[in-house]
């Protein structure tokens, strides 16, 4: 995972520790698009919305993620892309 041009965390124990590293987080999310991909196998979700880090003023983010089927009821993501959104 990489976050901001920063170095990238790799594992689930380095990617956890990055997530927990800003602080609180609320998030608004307003508006969300999902879309079947890869056959009926996965599926794609777009998300937009805002942010608020540590109580600080809120700033607008947009979210990529693809979720694939495991073949079963679960999935898992695959790909995801996150991008805080300055100056809008």
């Amino acid at each position: 995972m990489t976050f901001e041009g920063g170095a990238p965390a790799v594992g689930p124990v380095d990617i956890l520790a990055k997530l927990k590293r800003p602080g609180p987080l609320k998030h608004q999310v307003k508006a969300m698009d999902i879309q079947p991909a890869a056959g009926g196998q996965a599926i794609v979700i777009f998300v937009t919305g805002s942010v608020s880090i540590g109580g600080d003023n809120p700033i607008h983010f947009c979210e990529m993620f693809q979720l694939v089927s495991d073949g079963g009821s679960s999935y898992h993501v695959v790909n995801e892309i996150f991008r805080l959104n300055y100056g809008l």
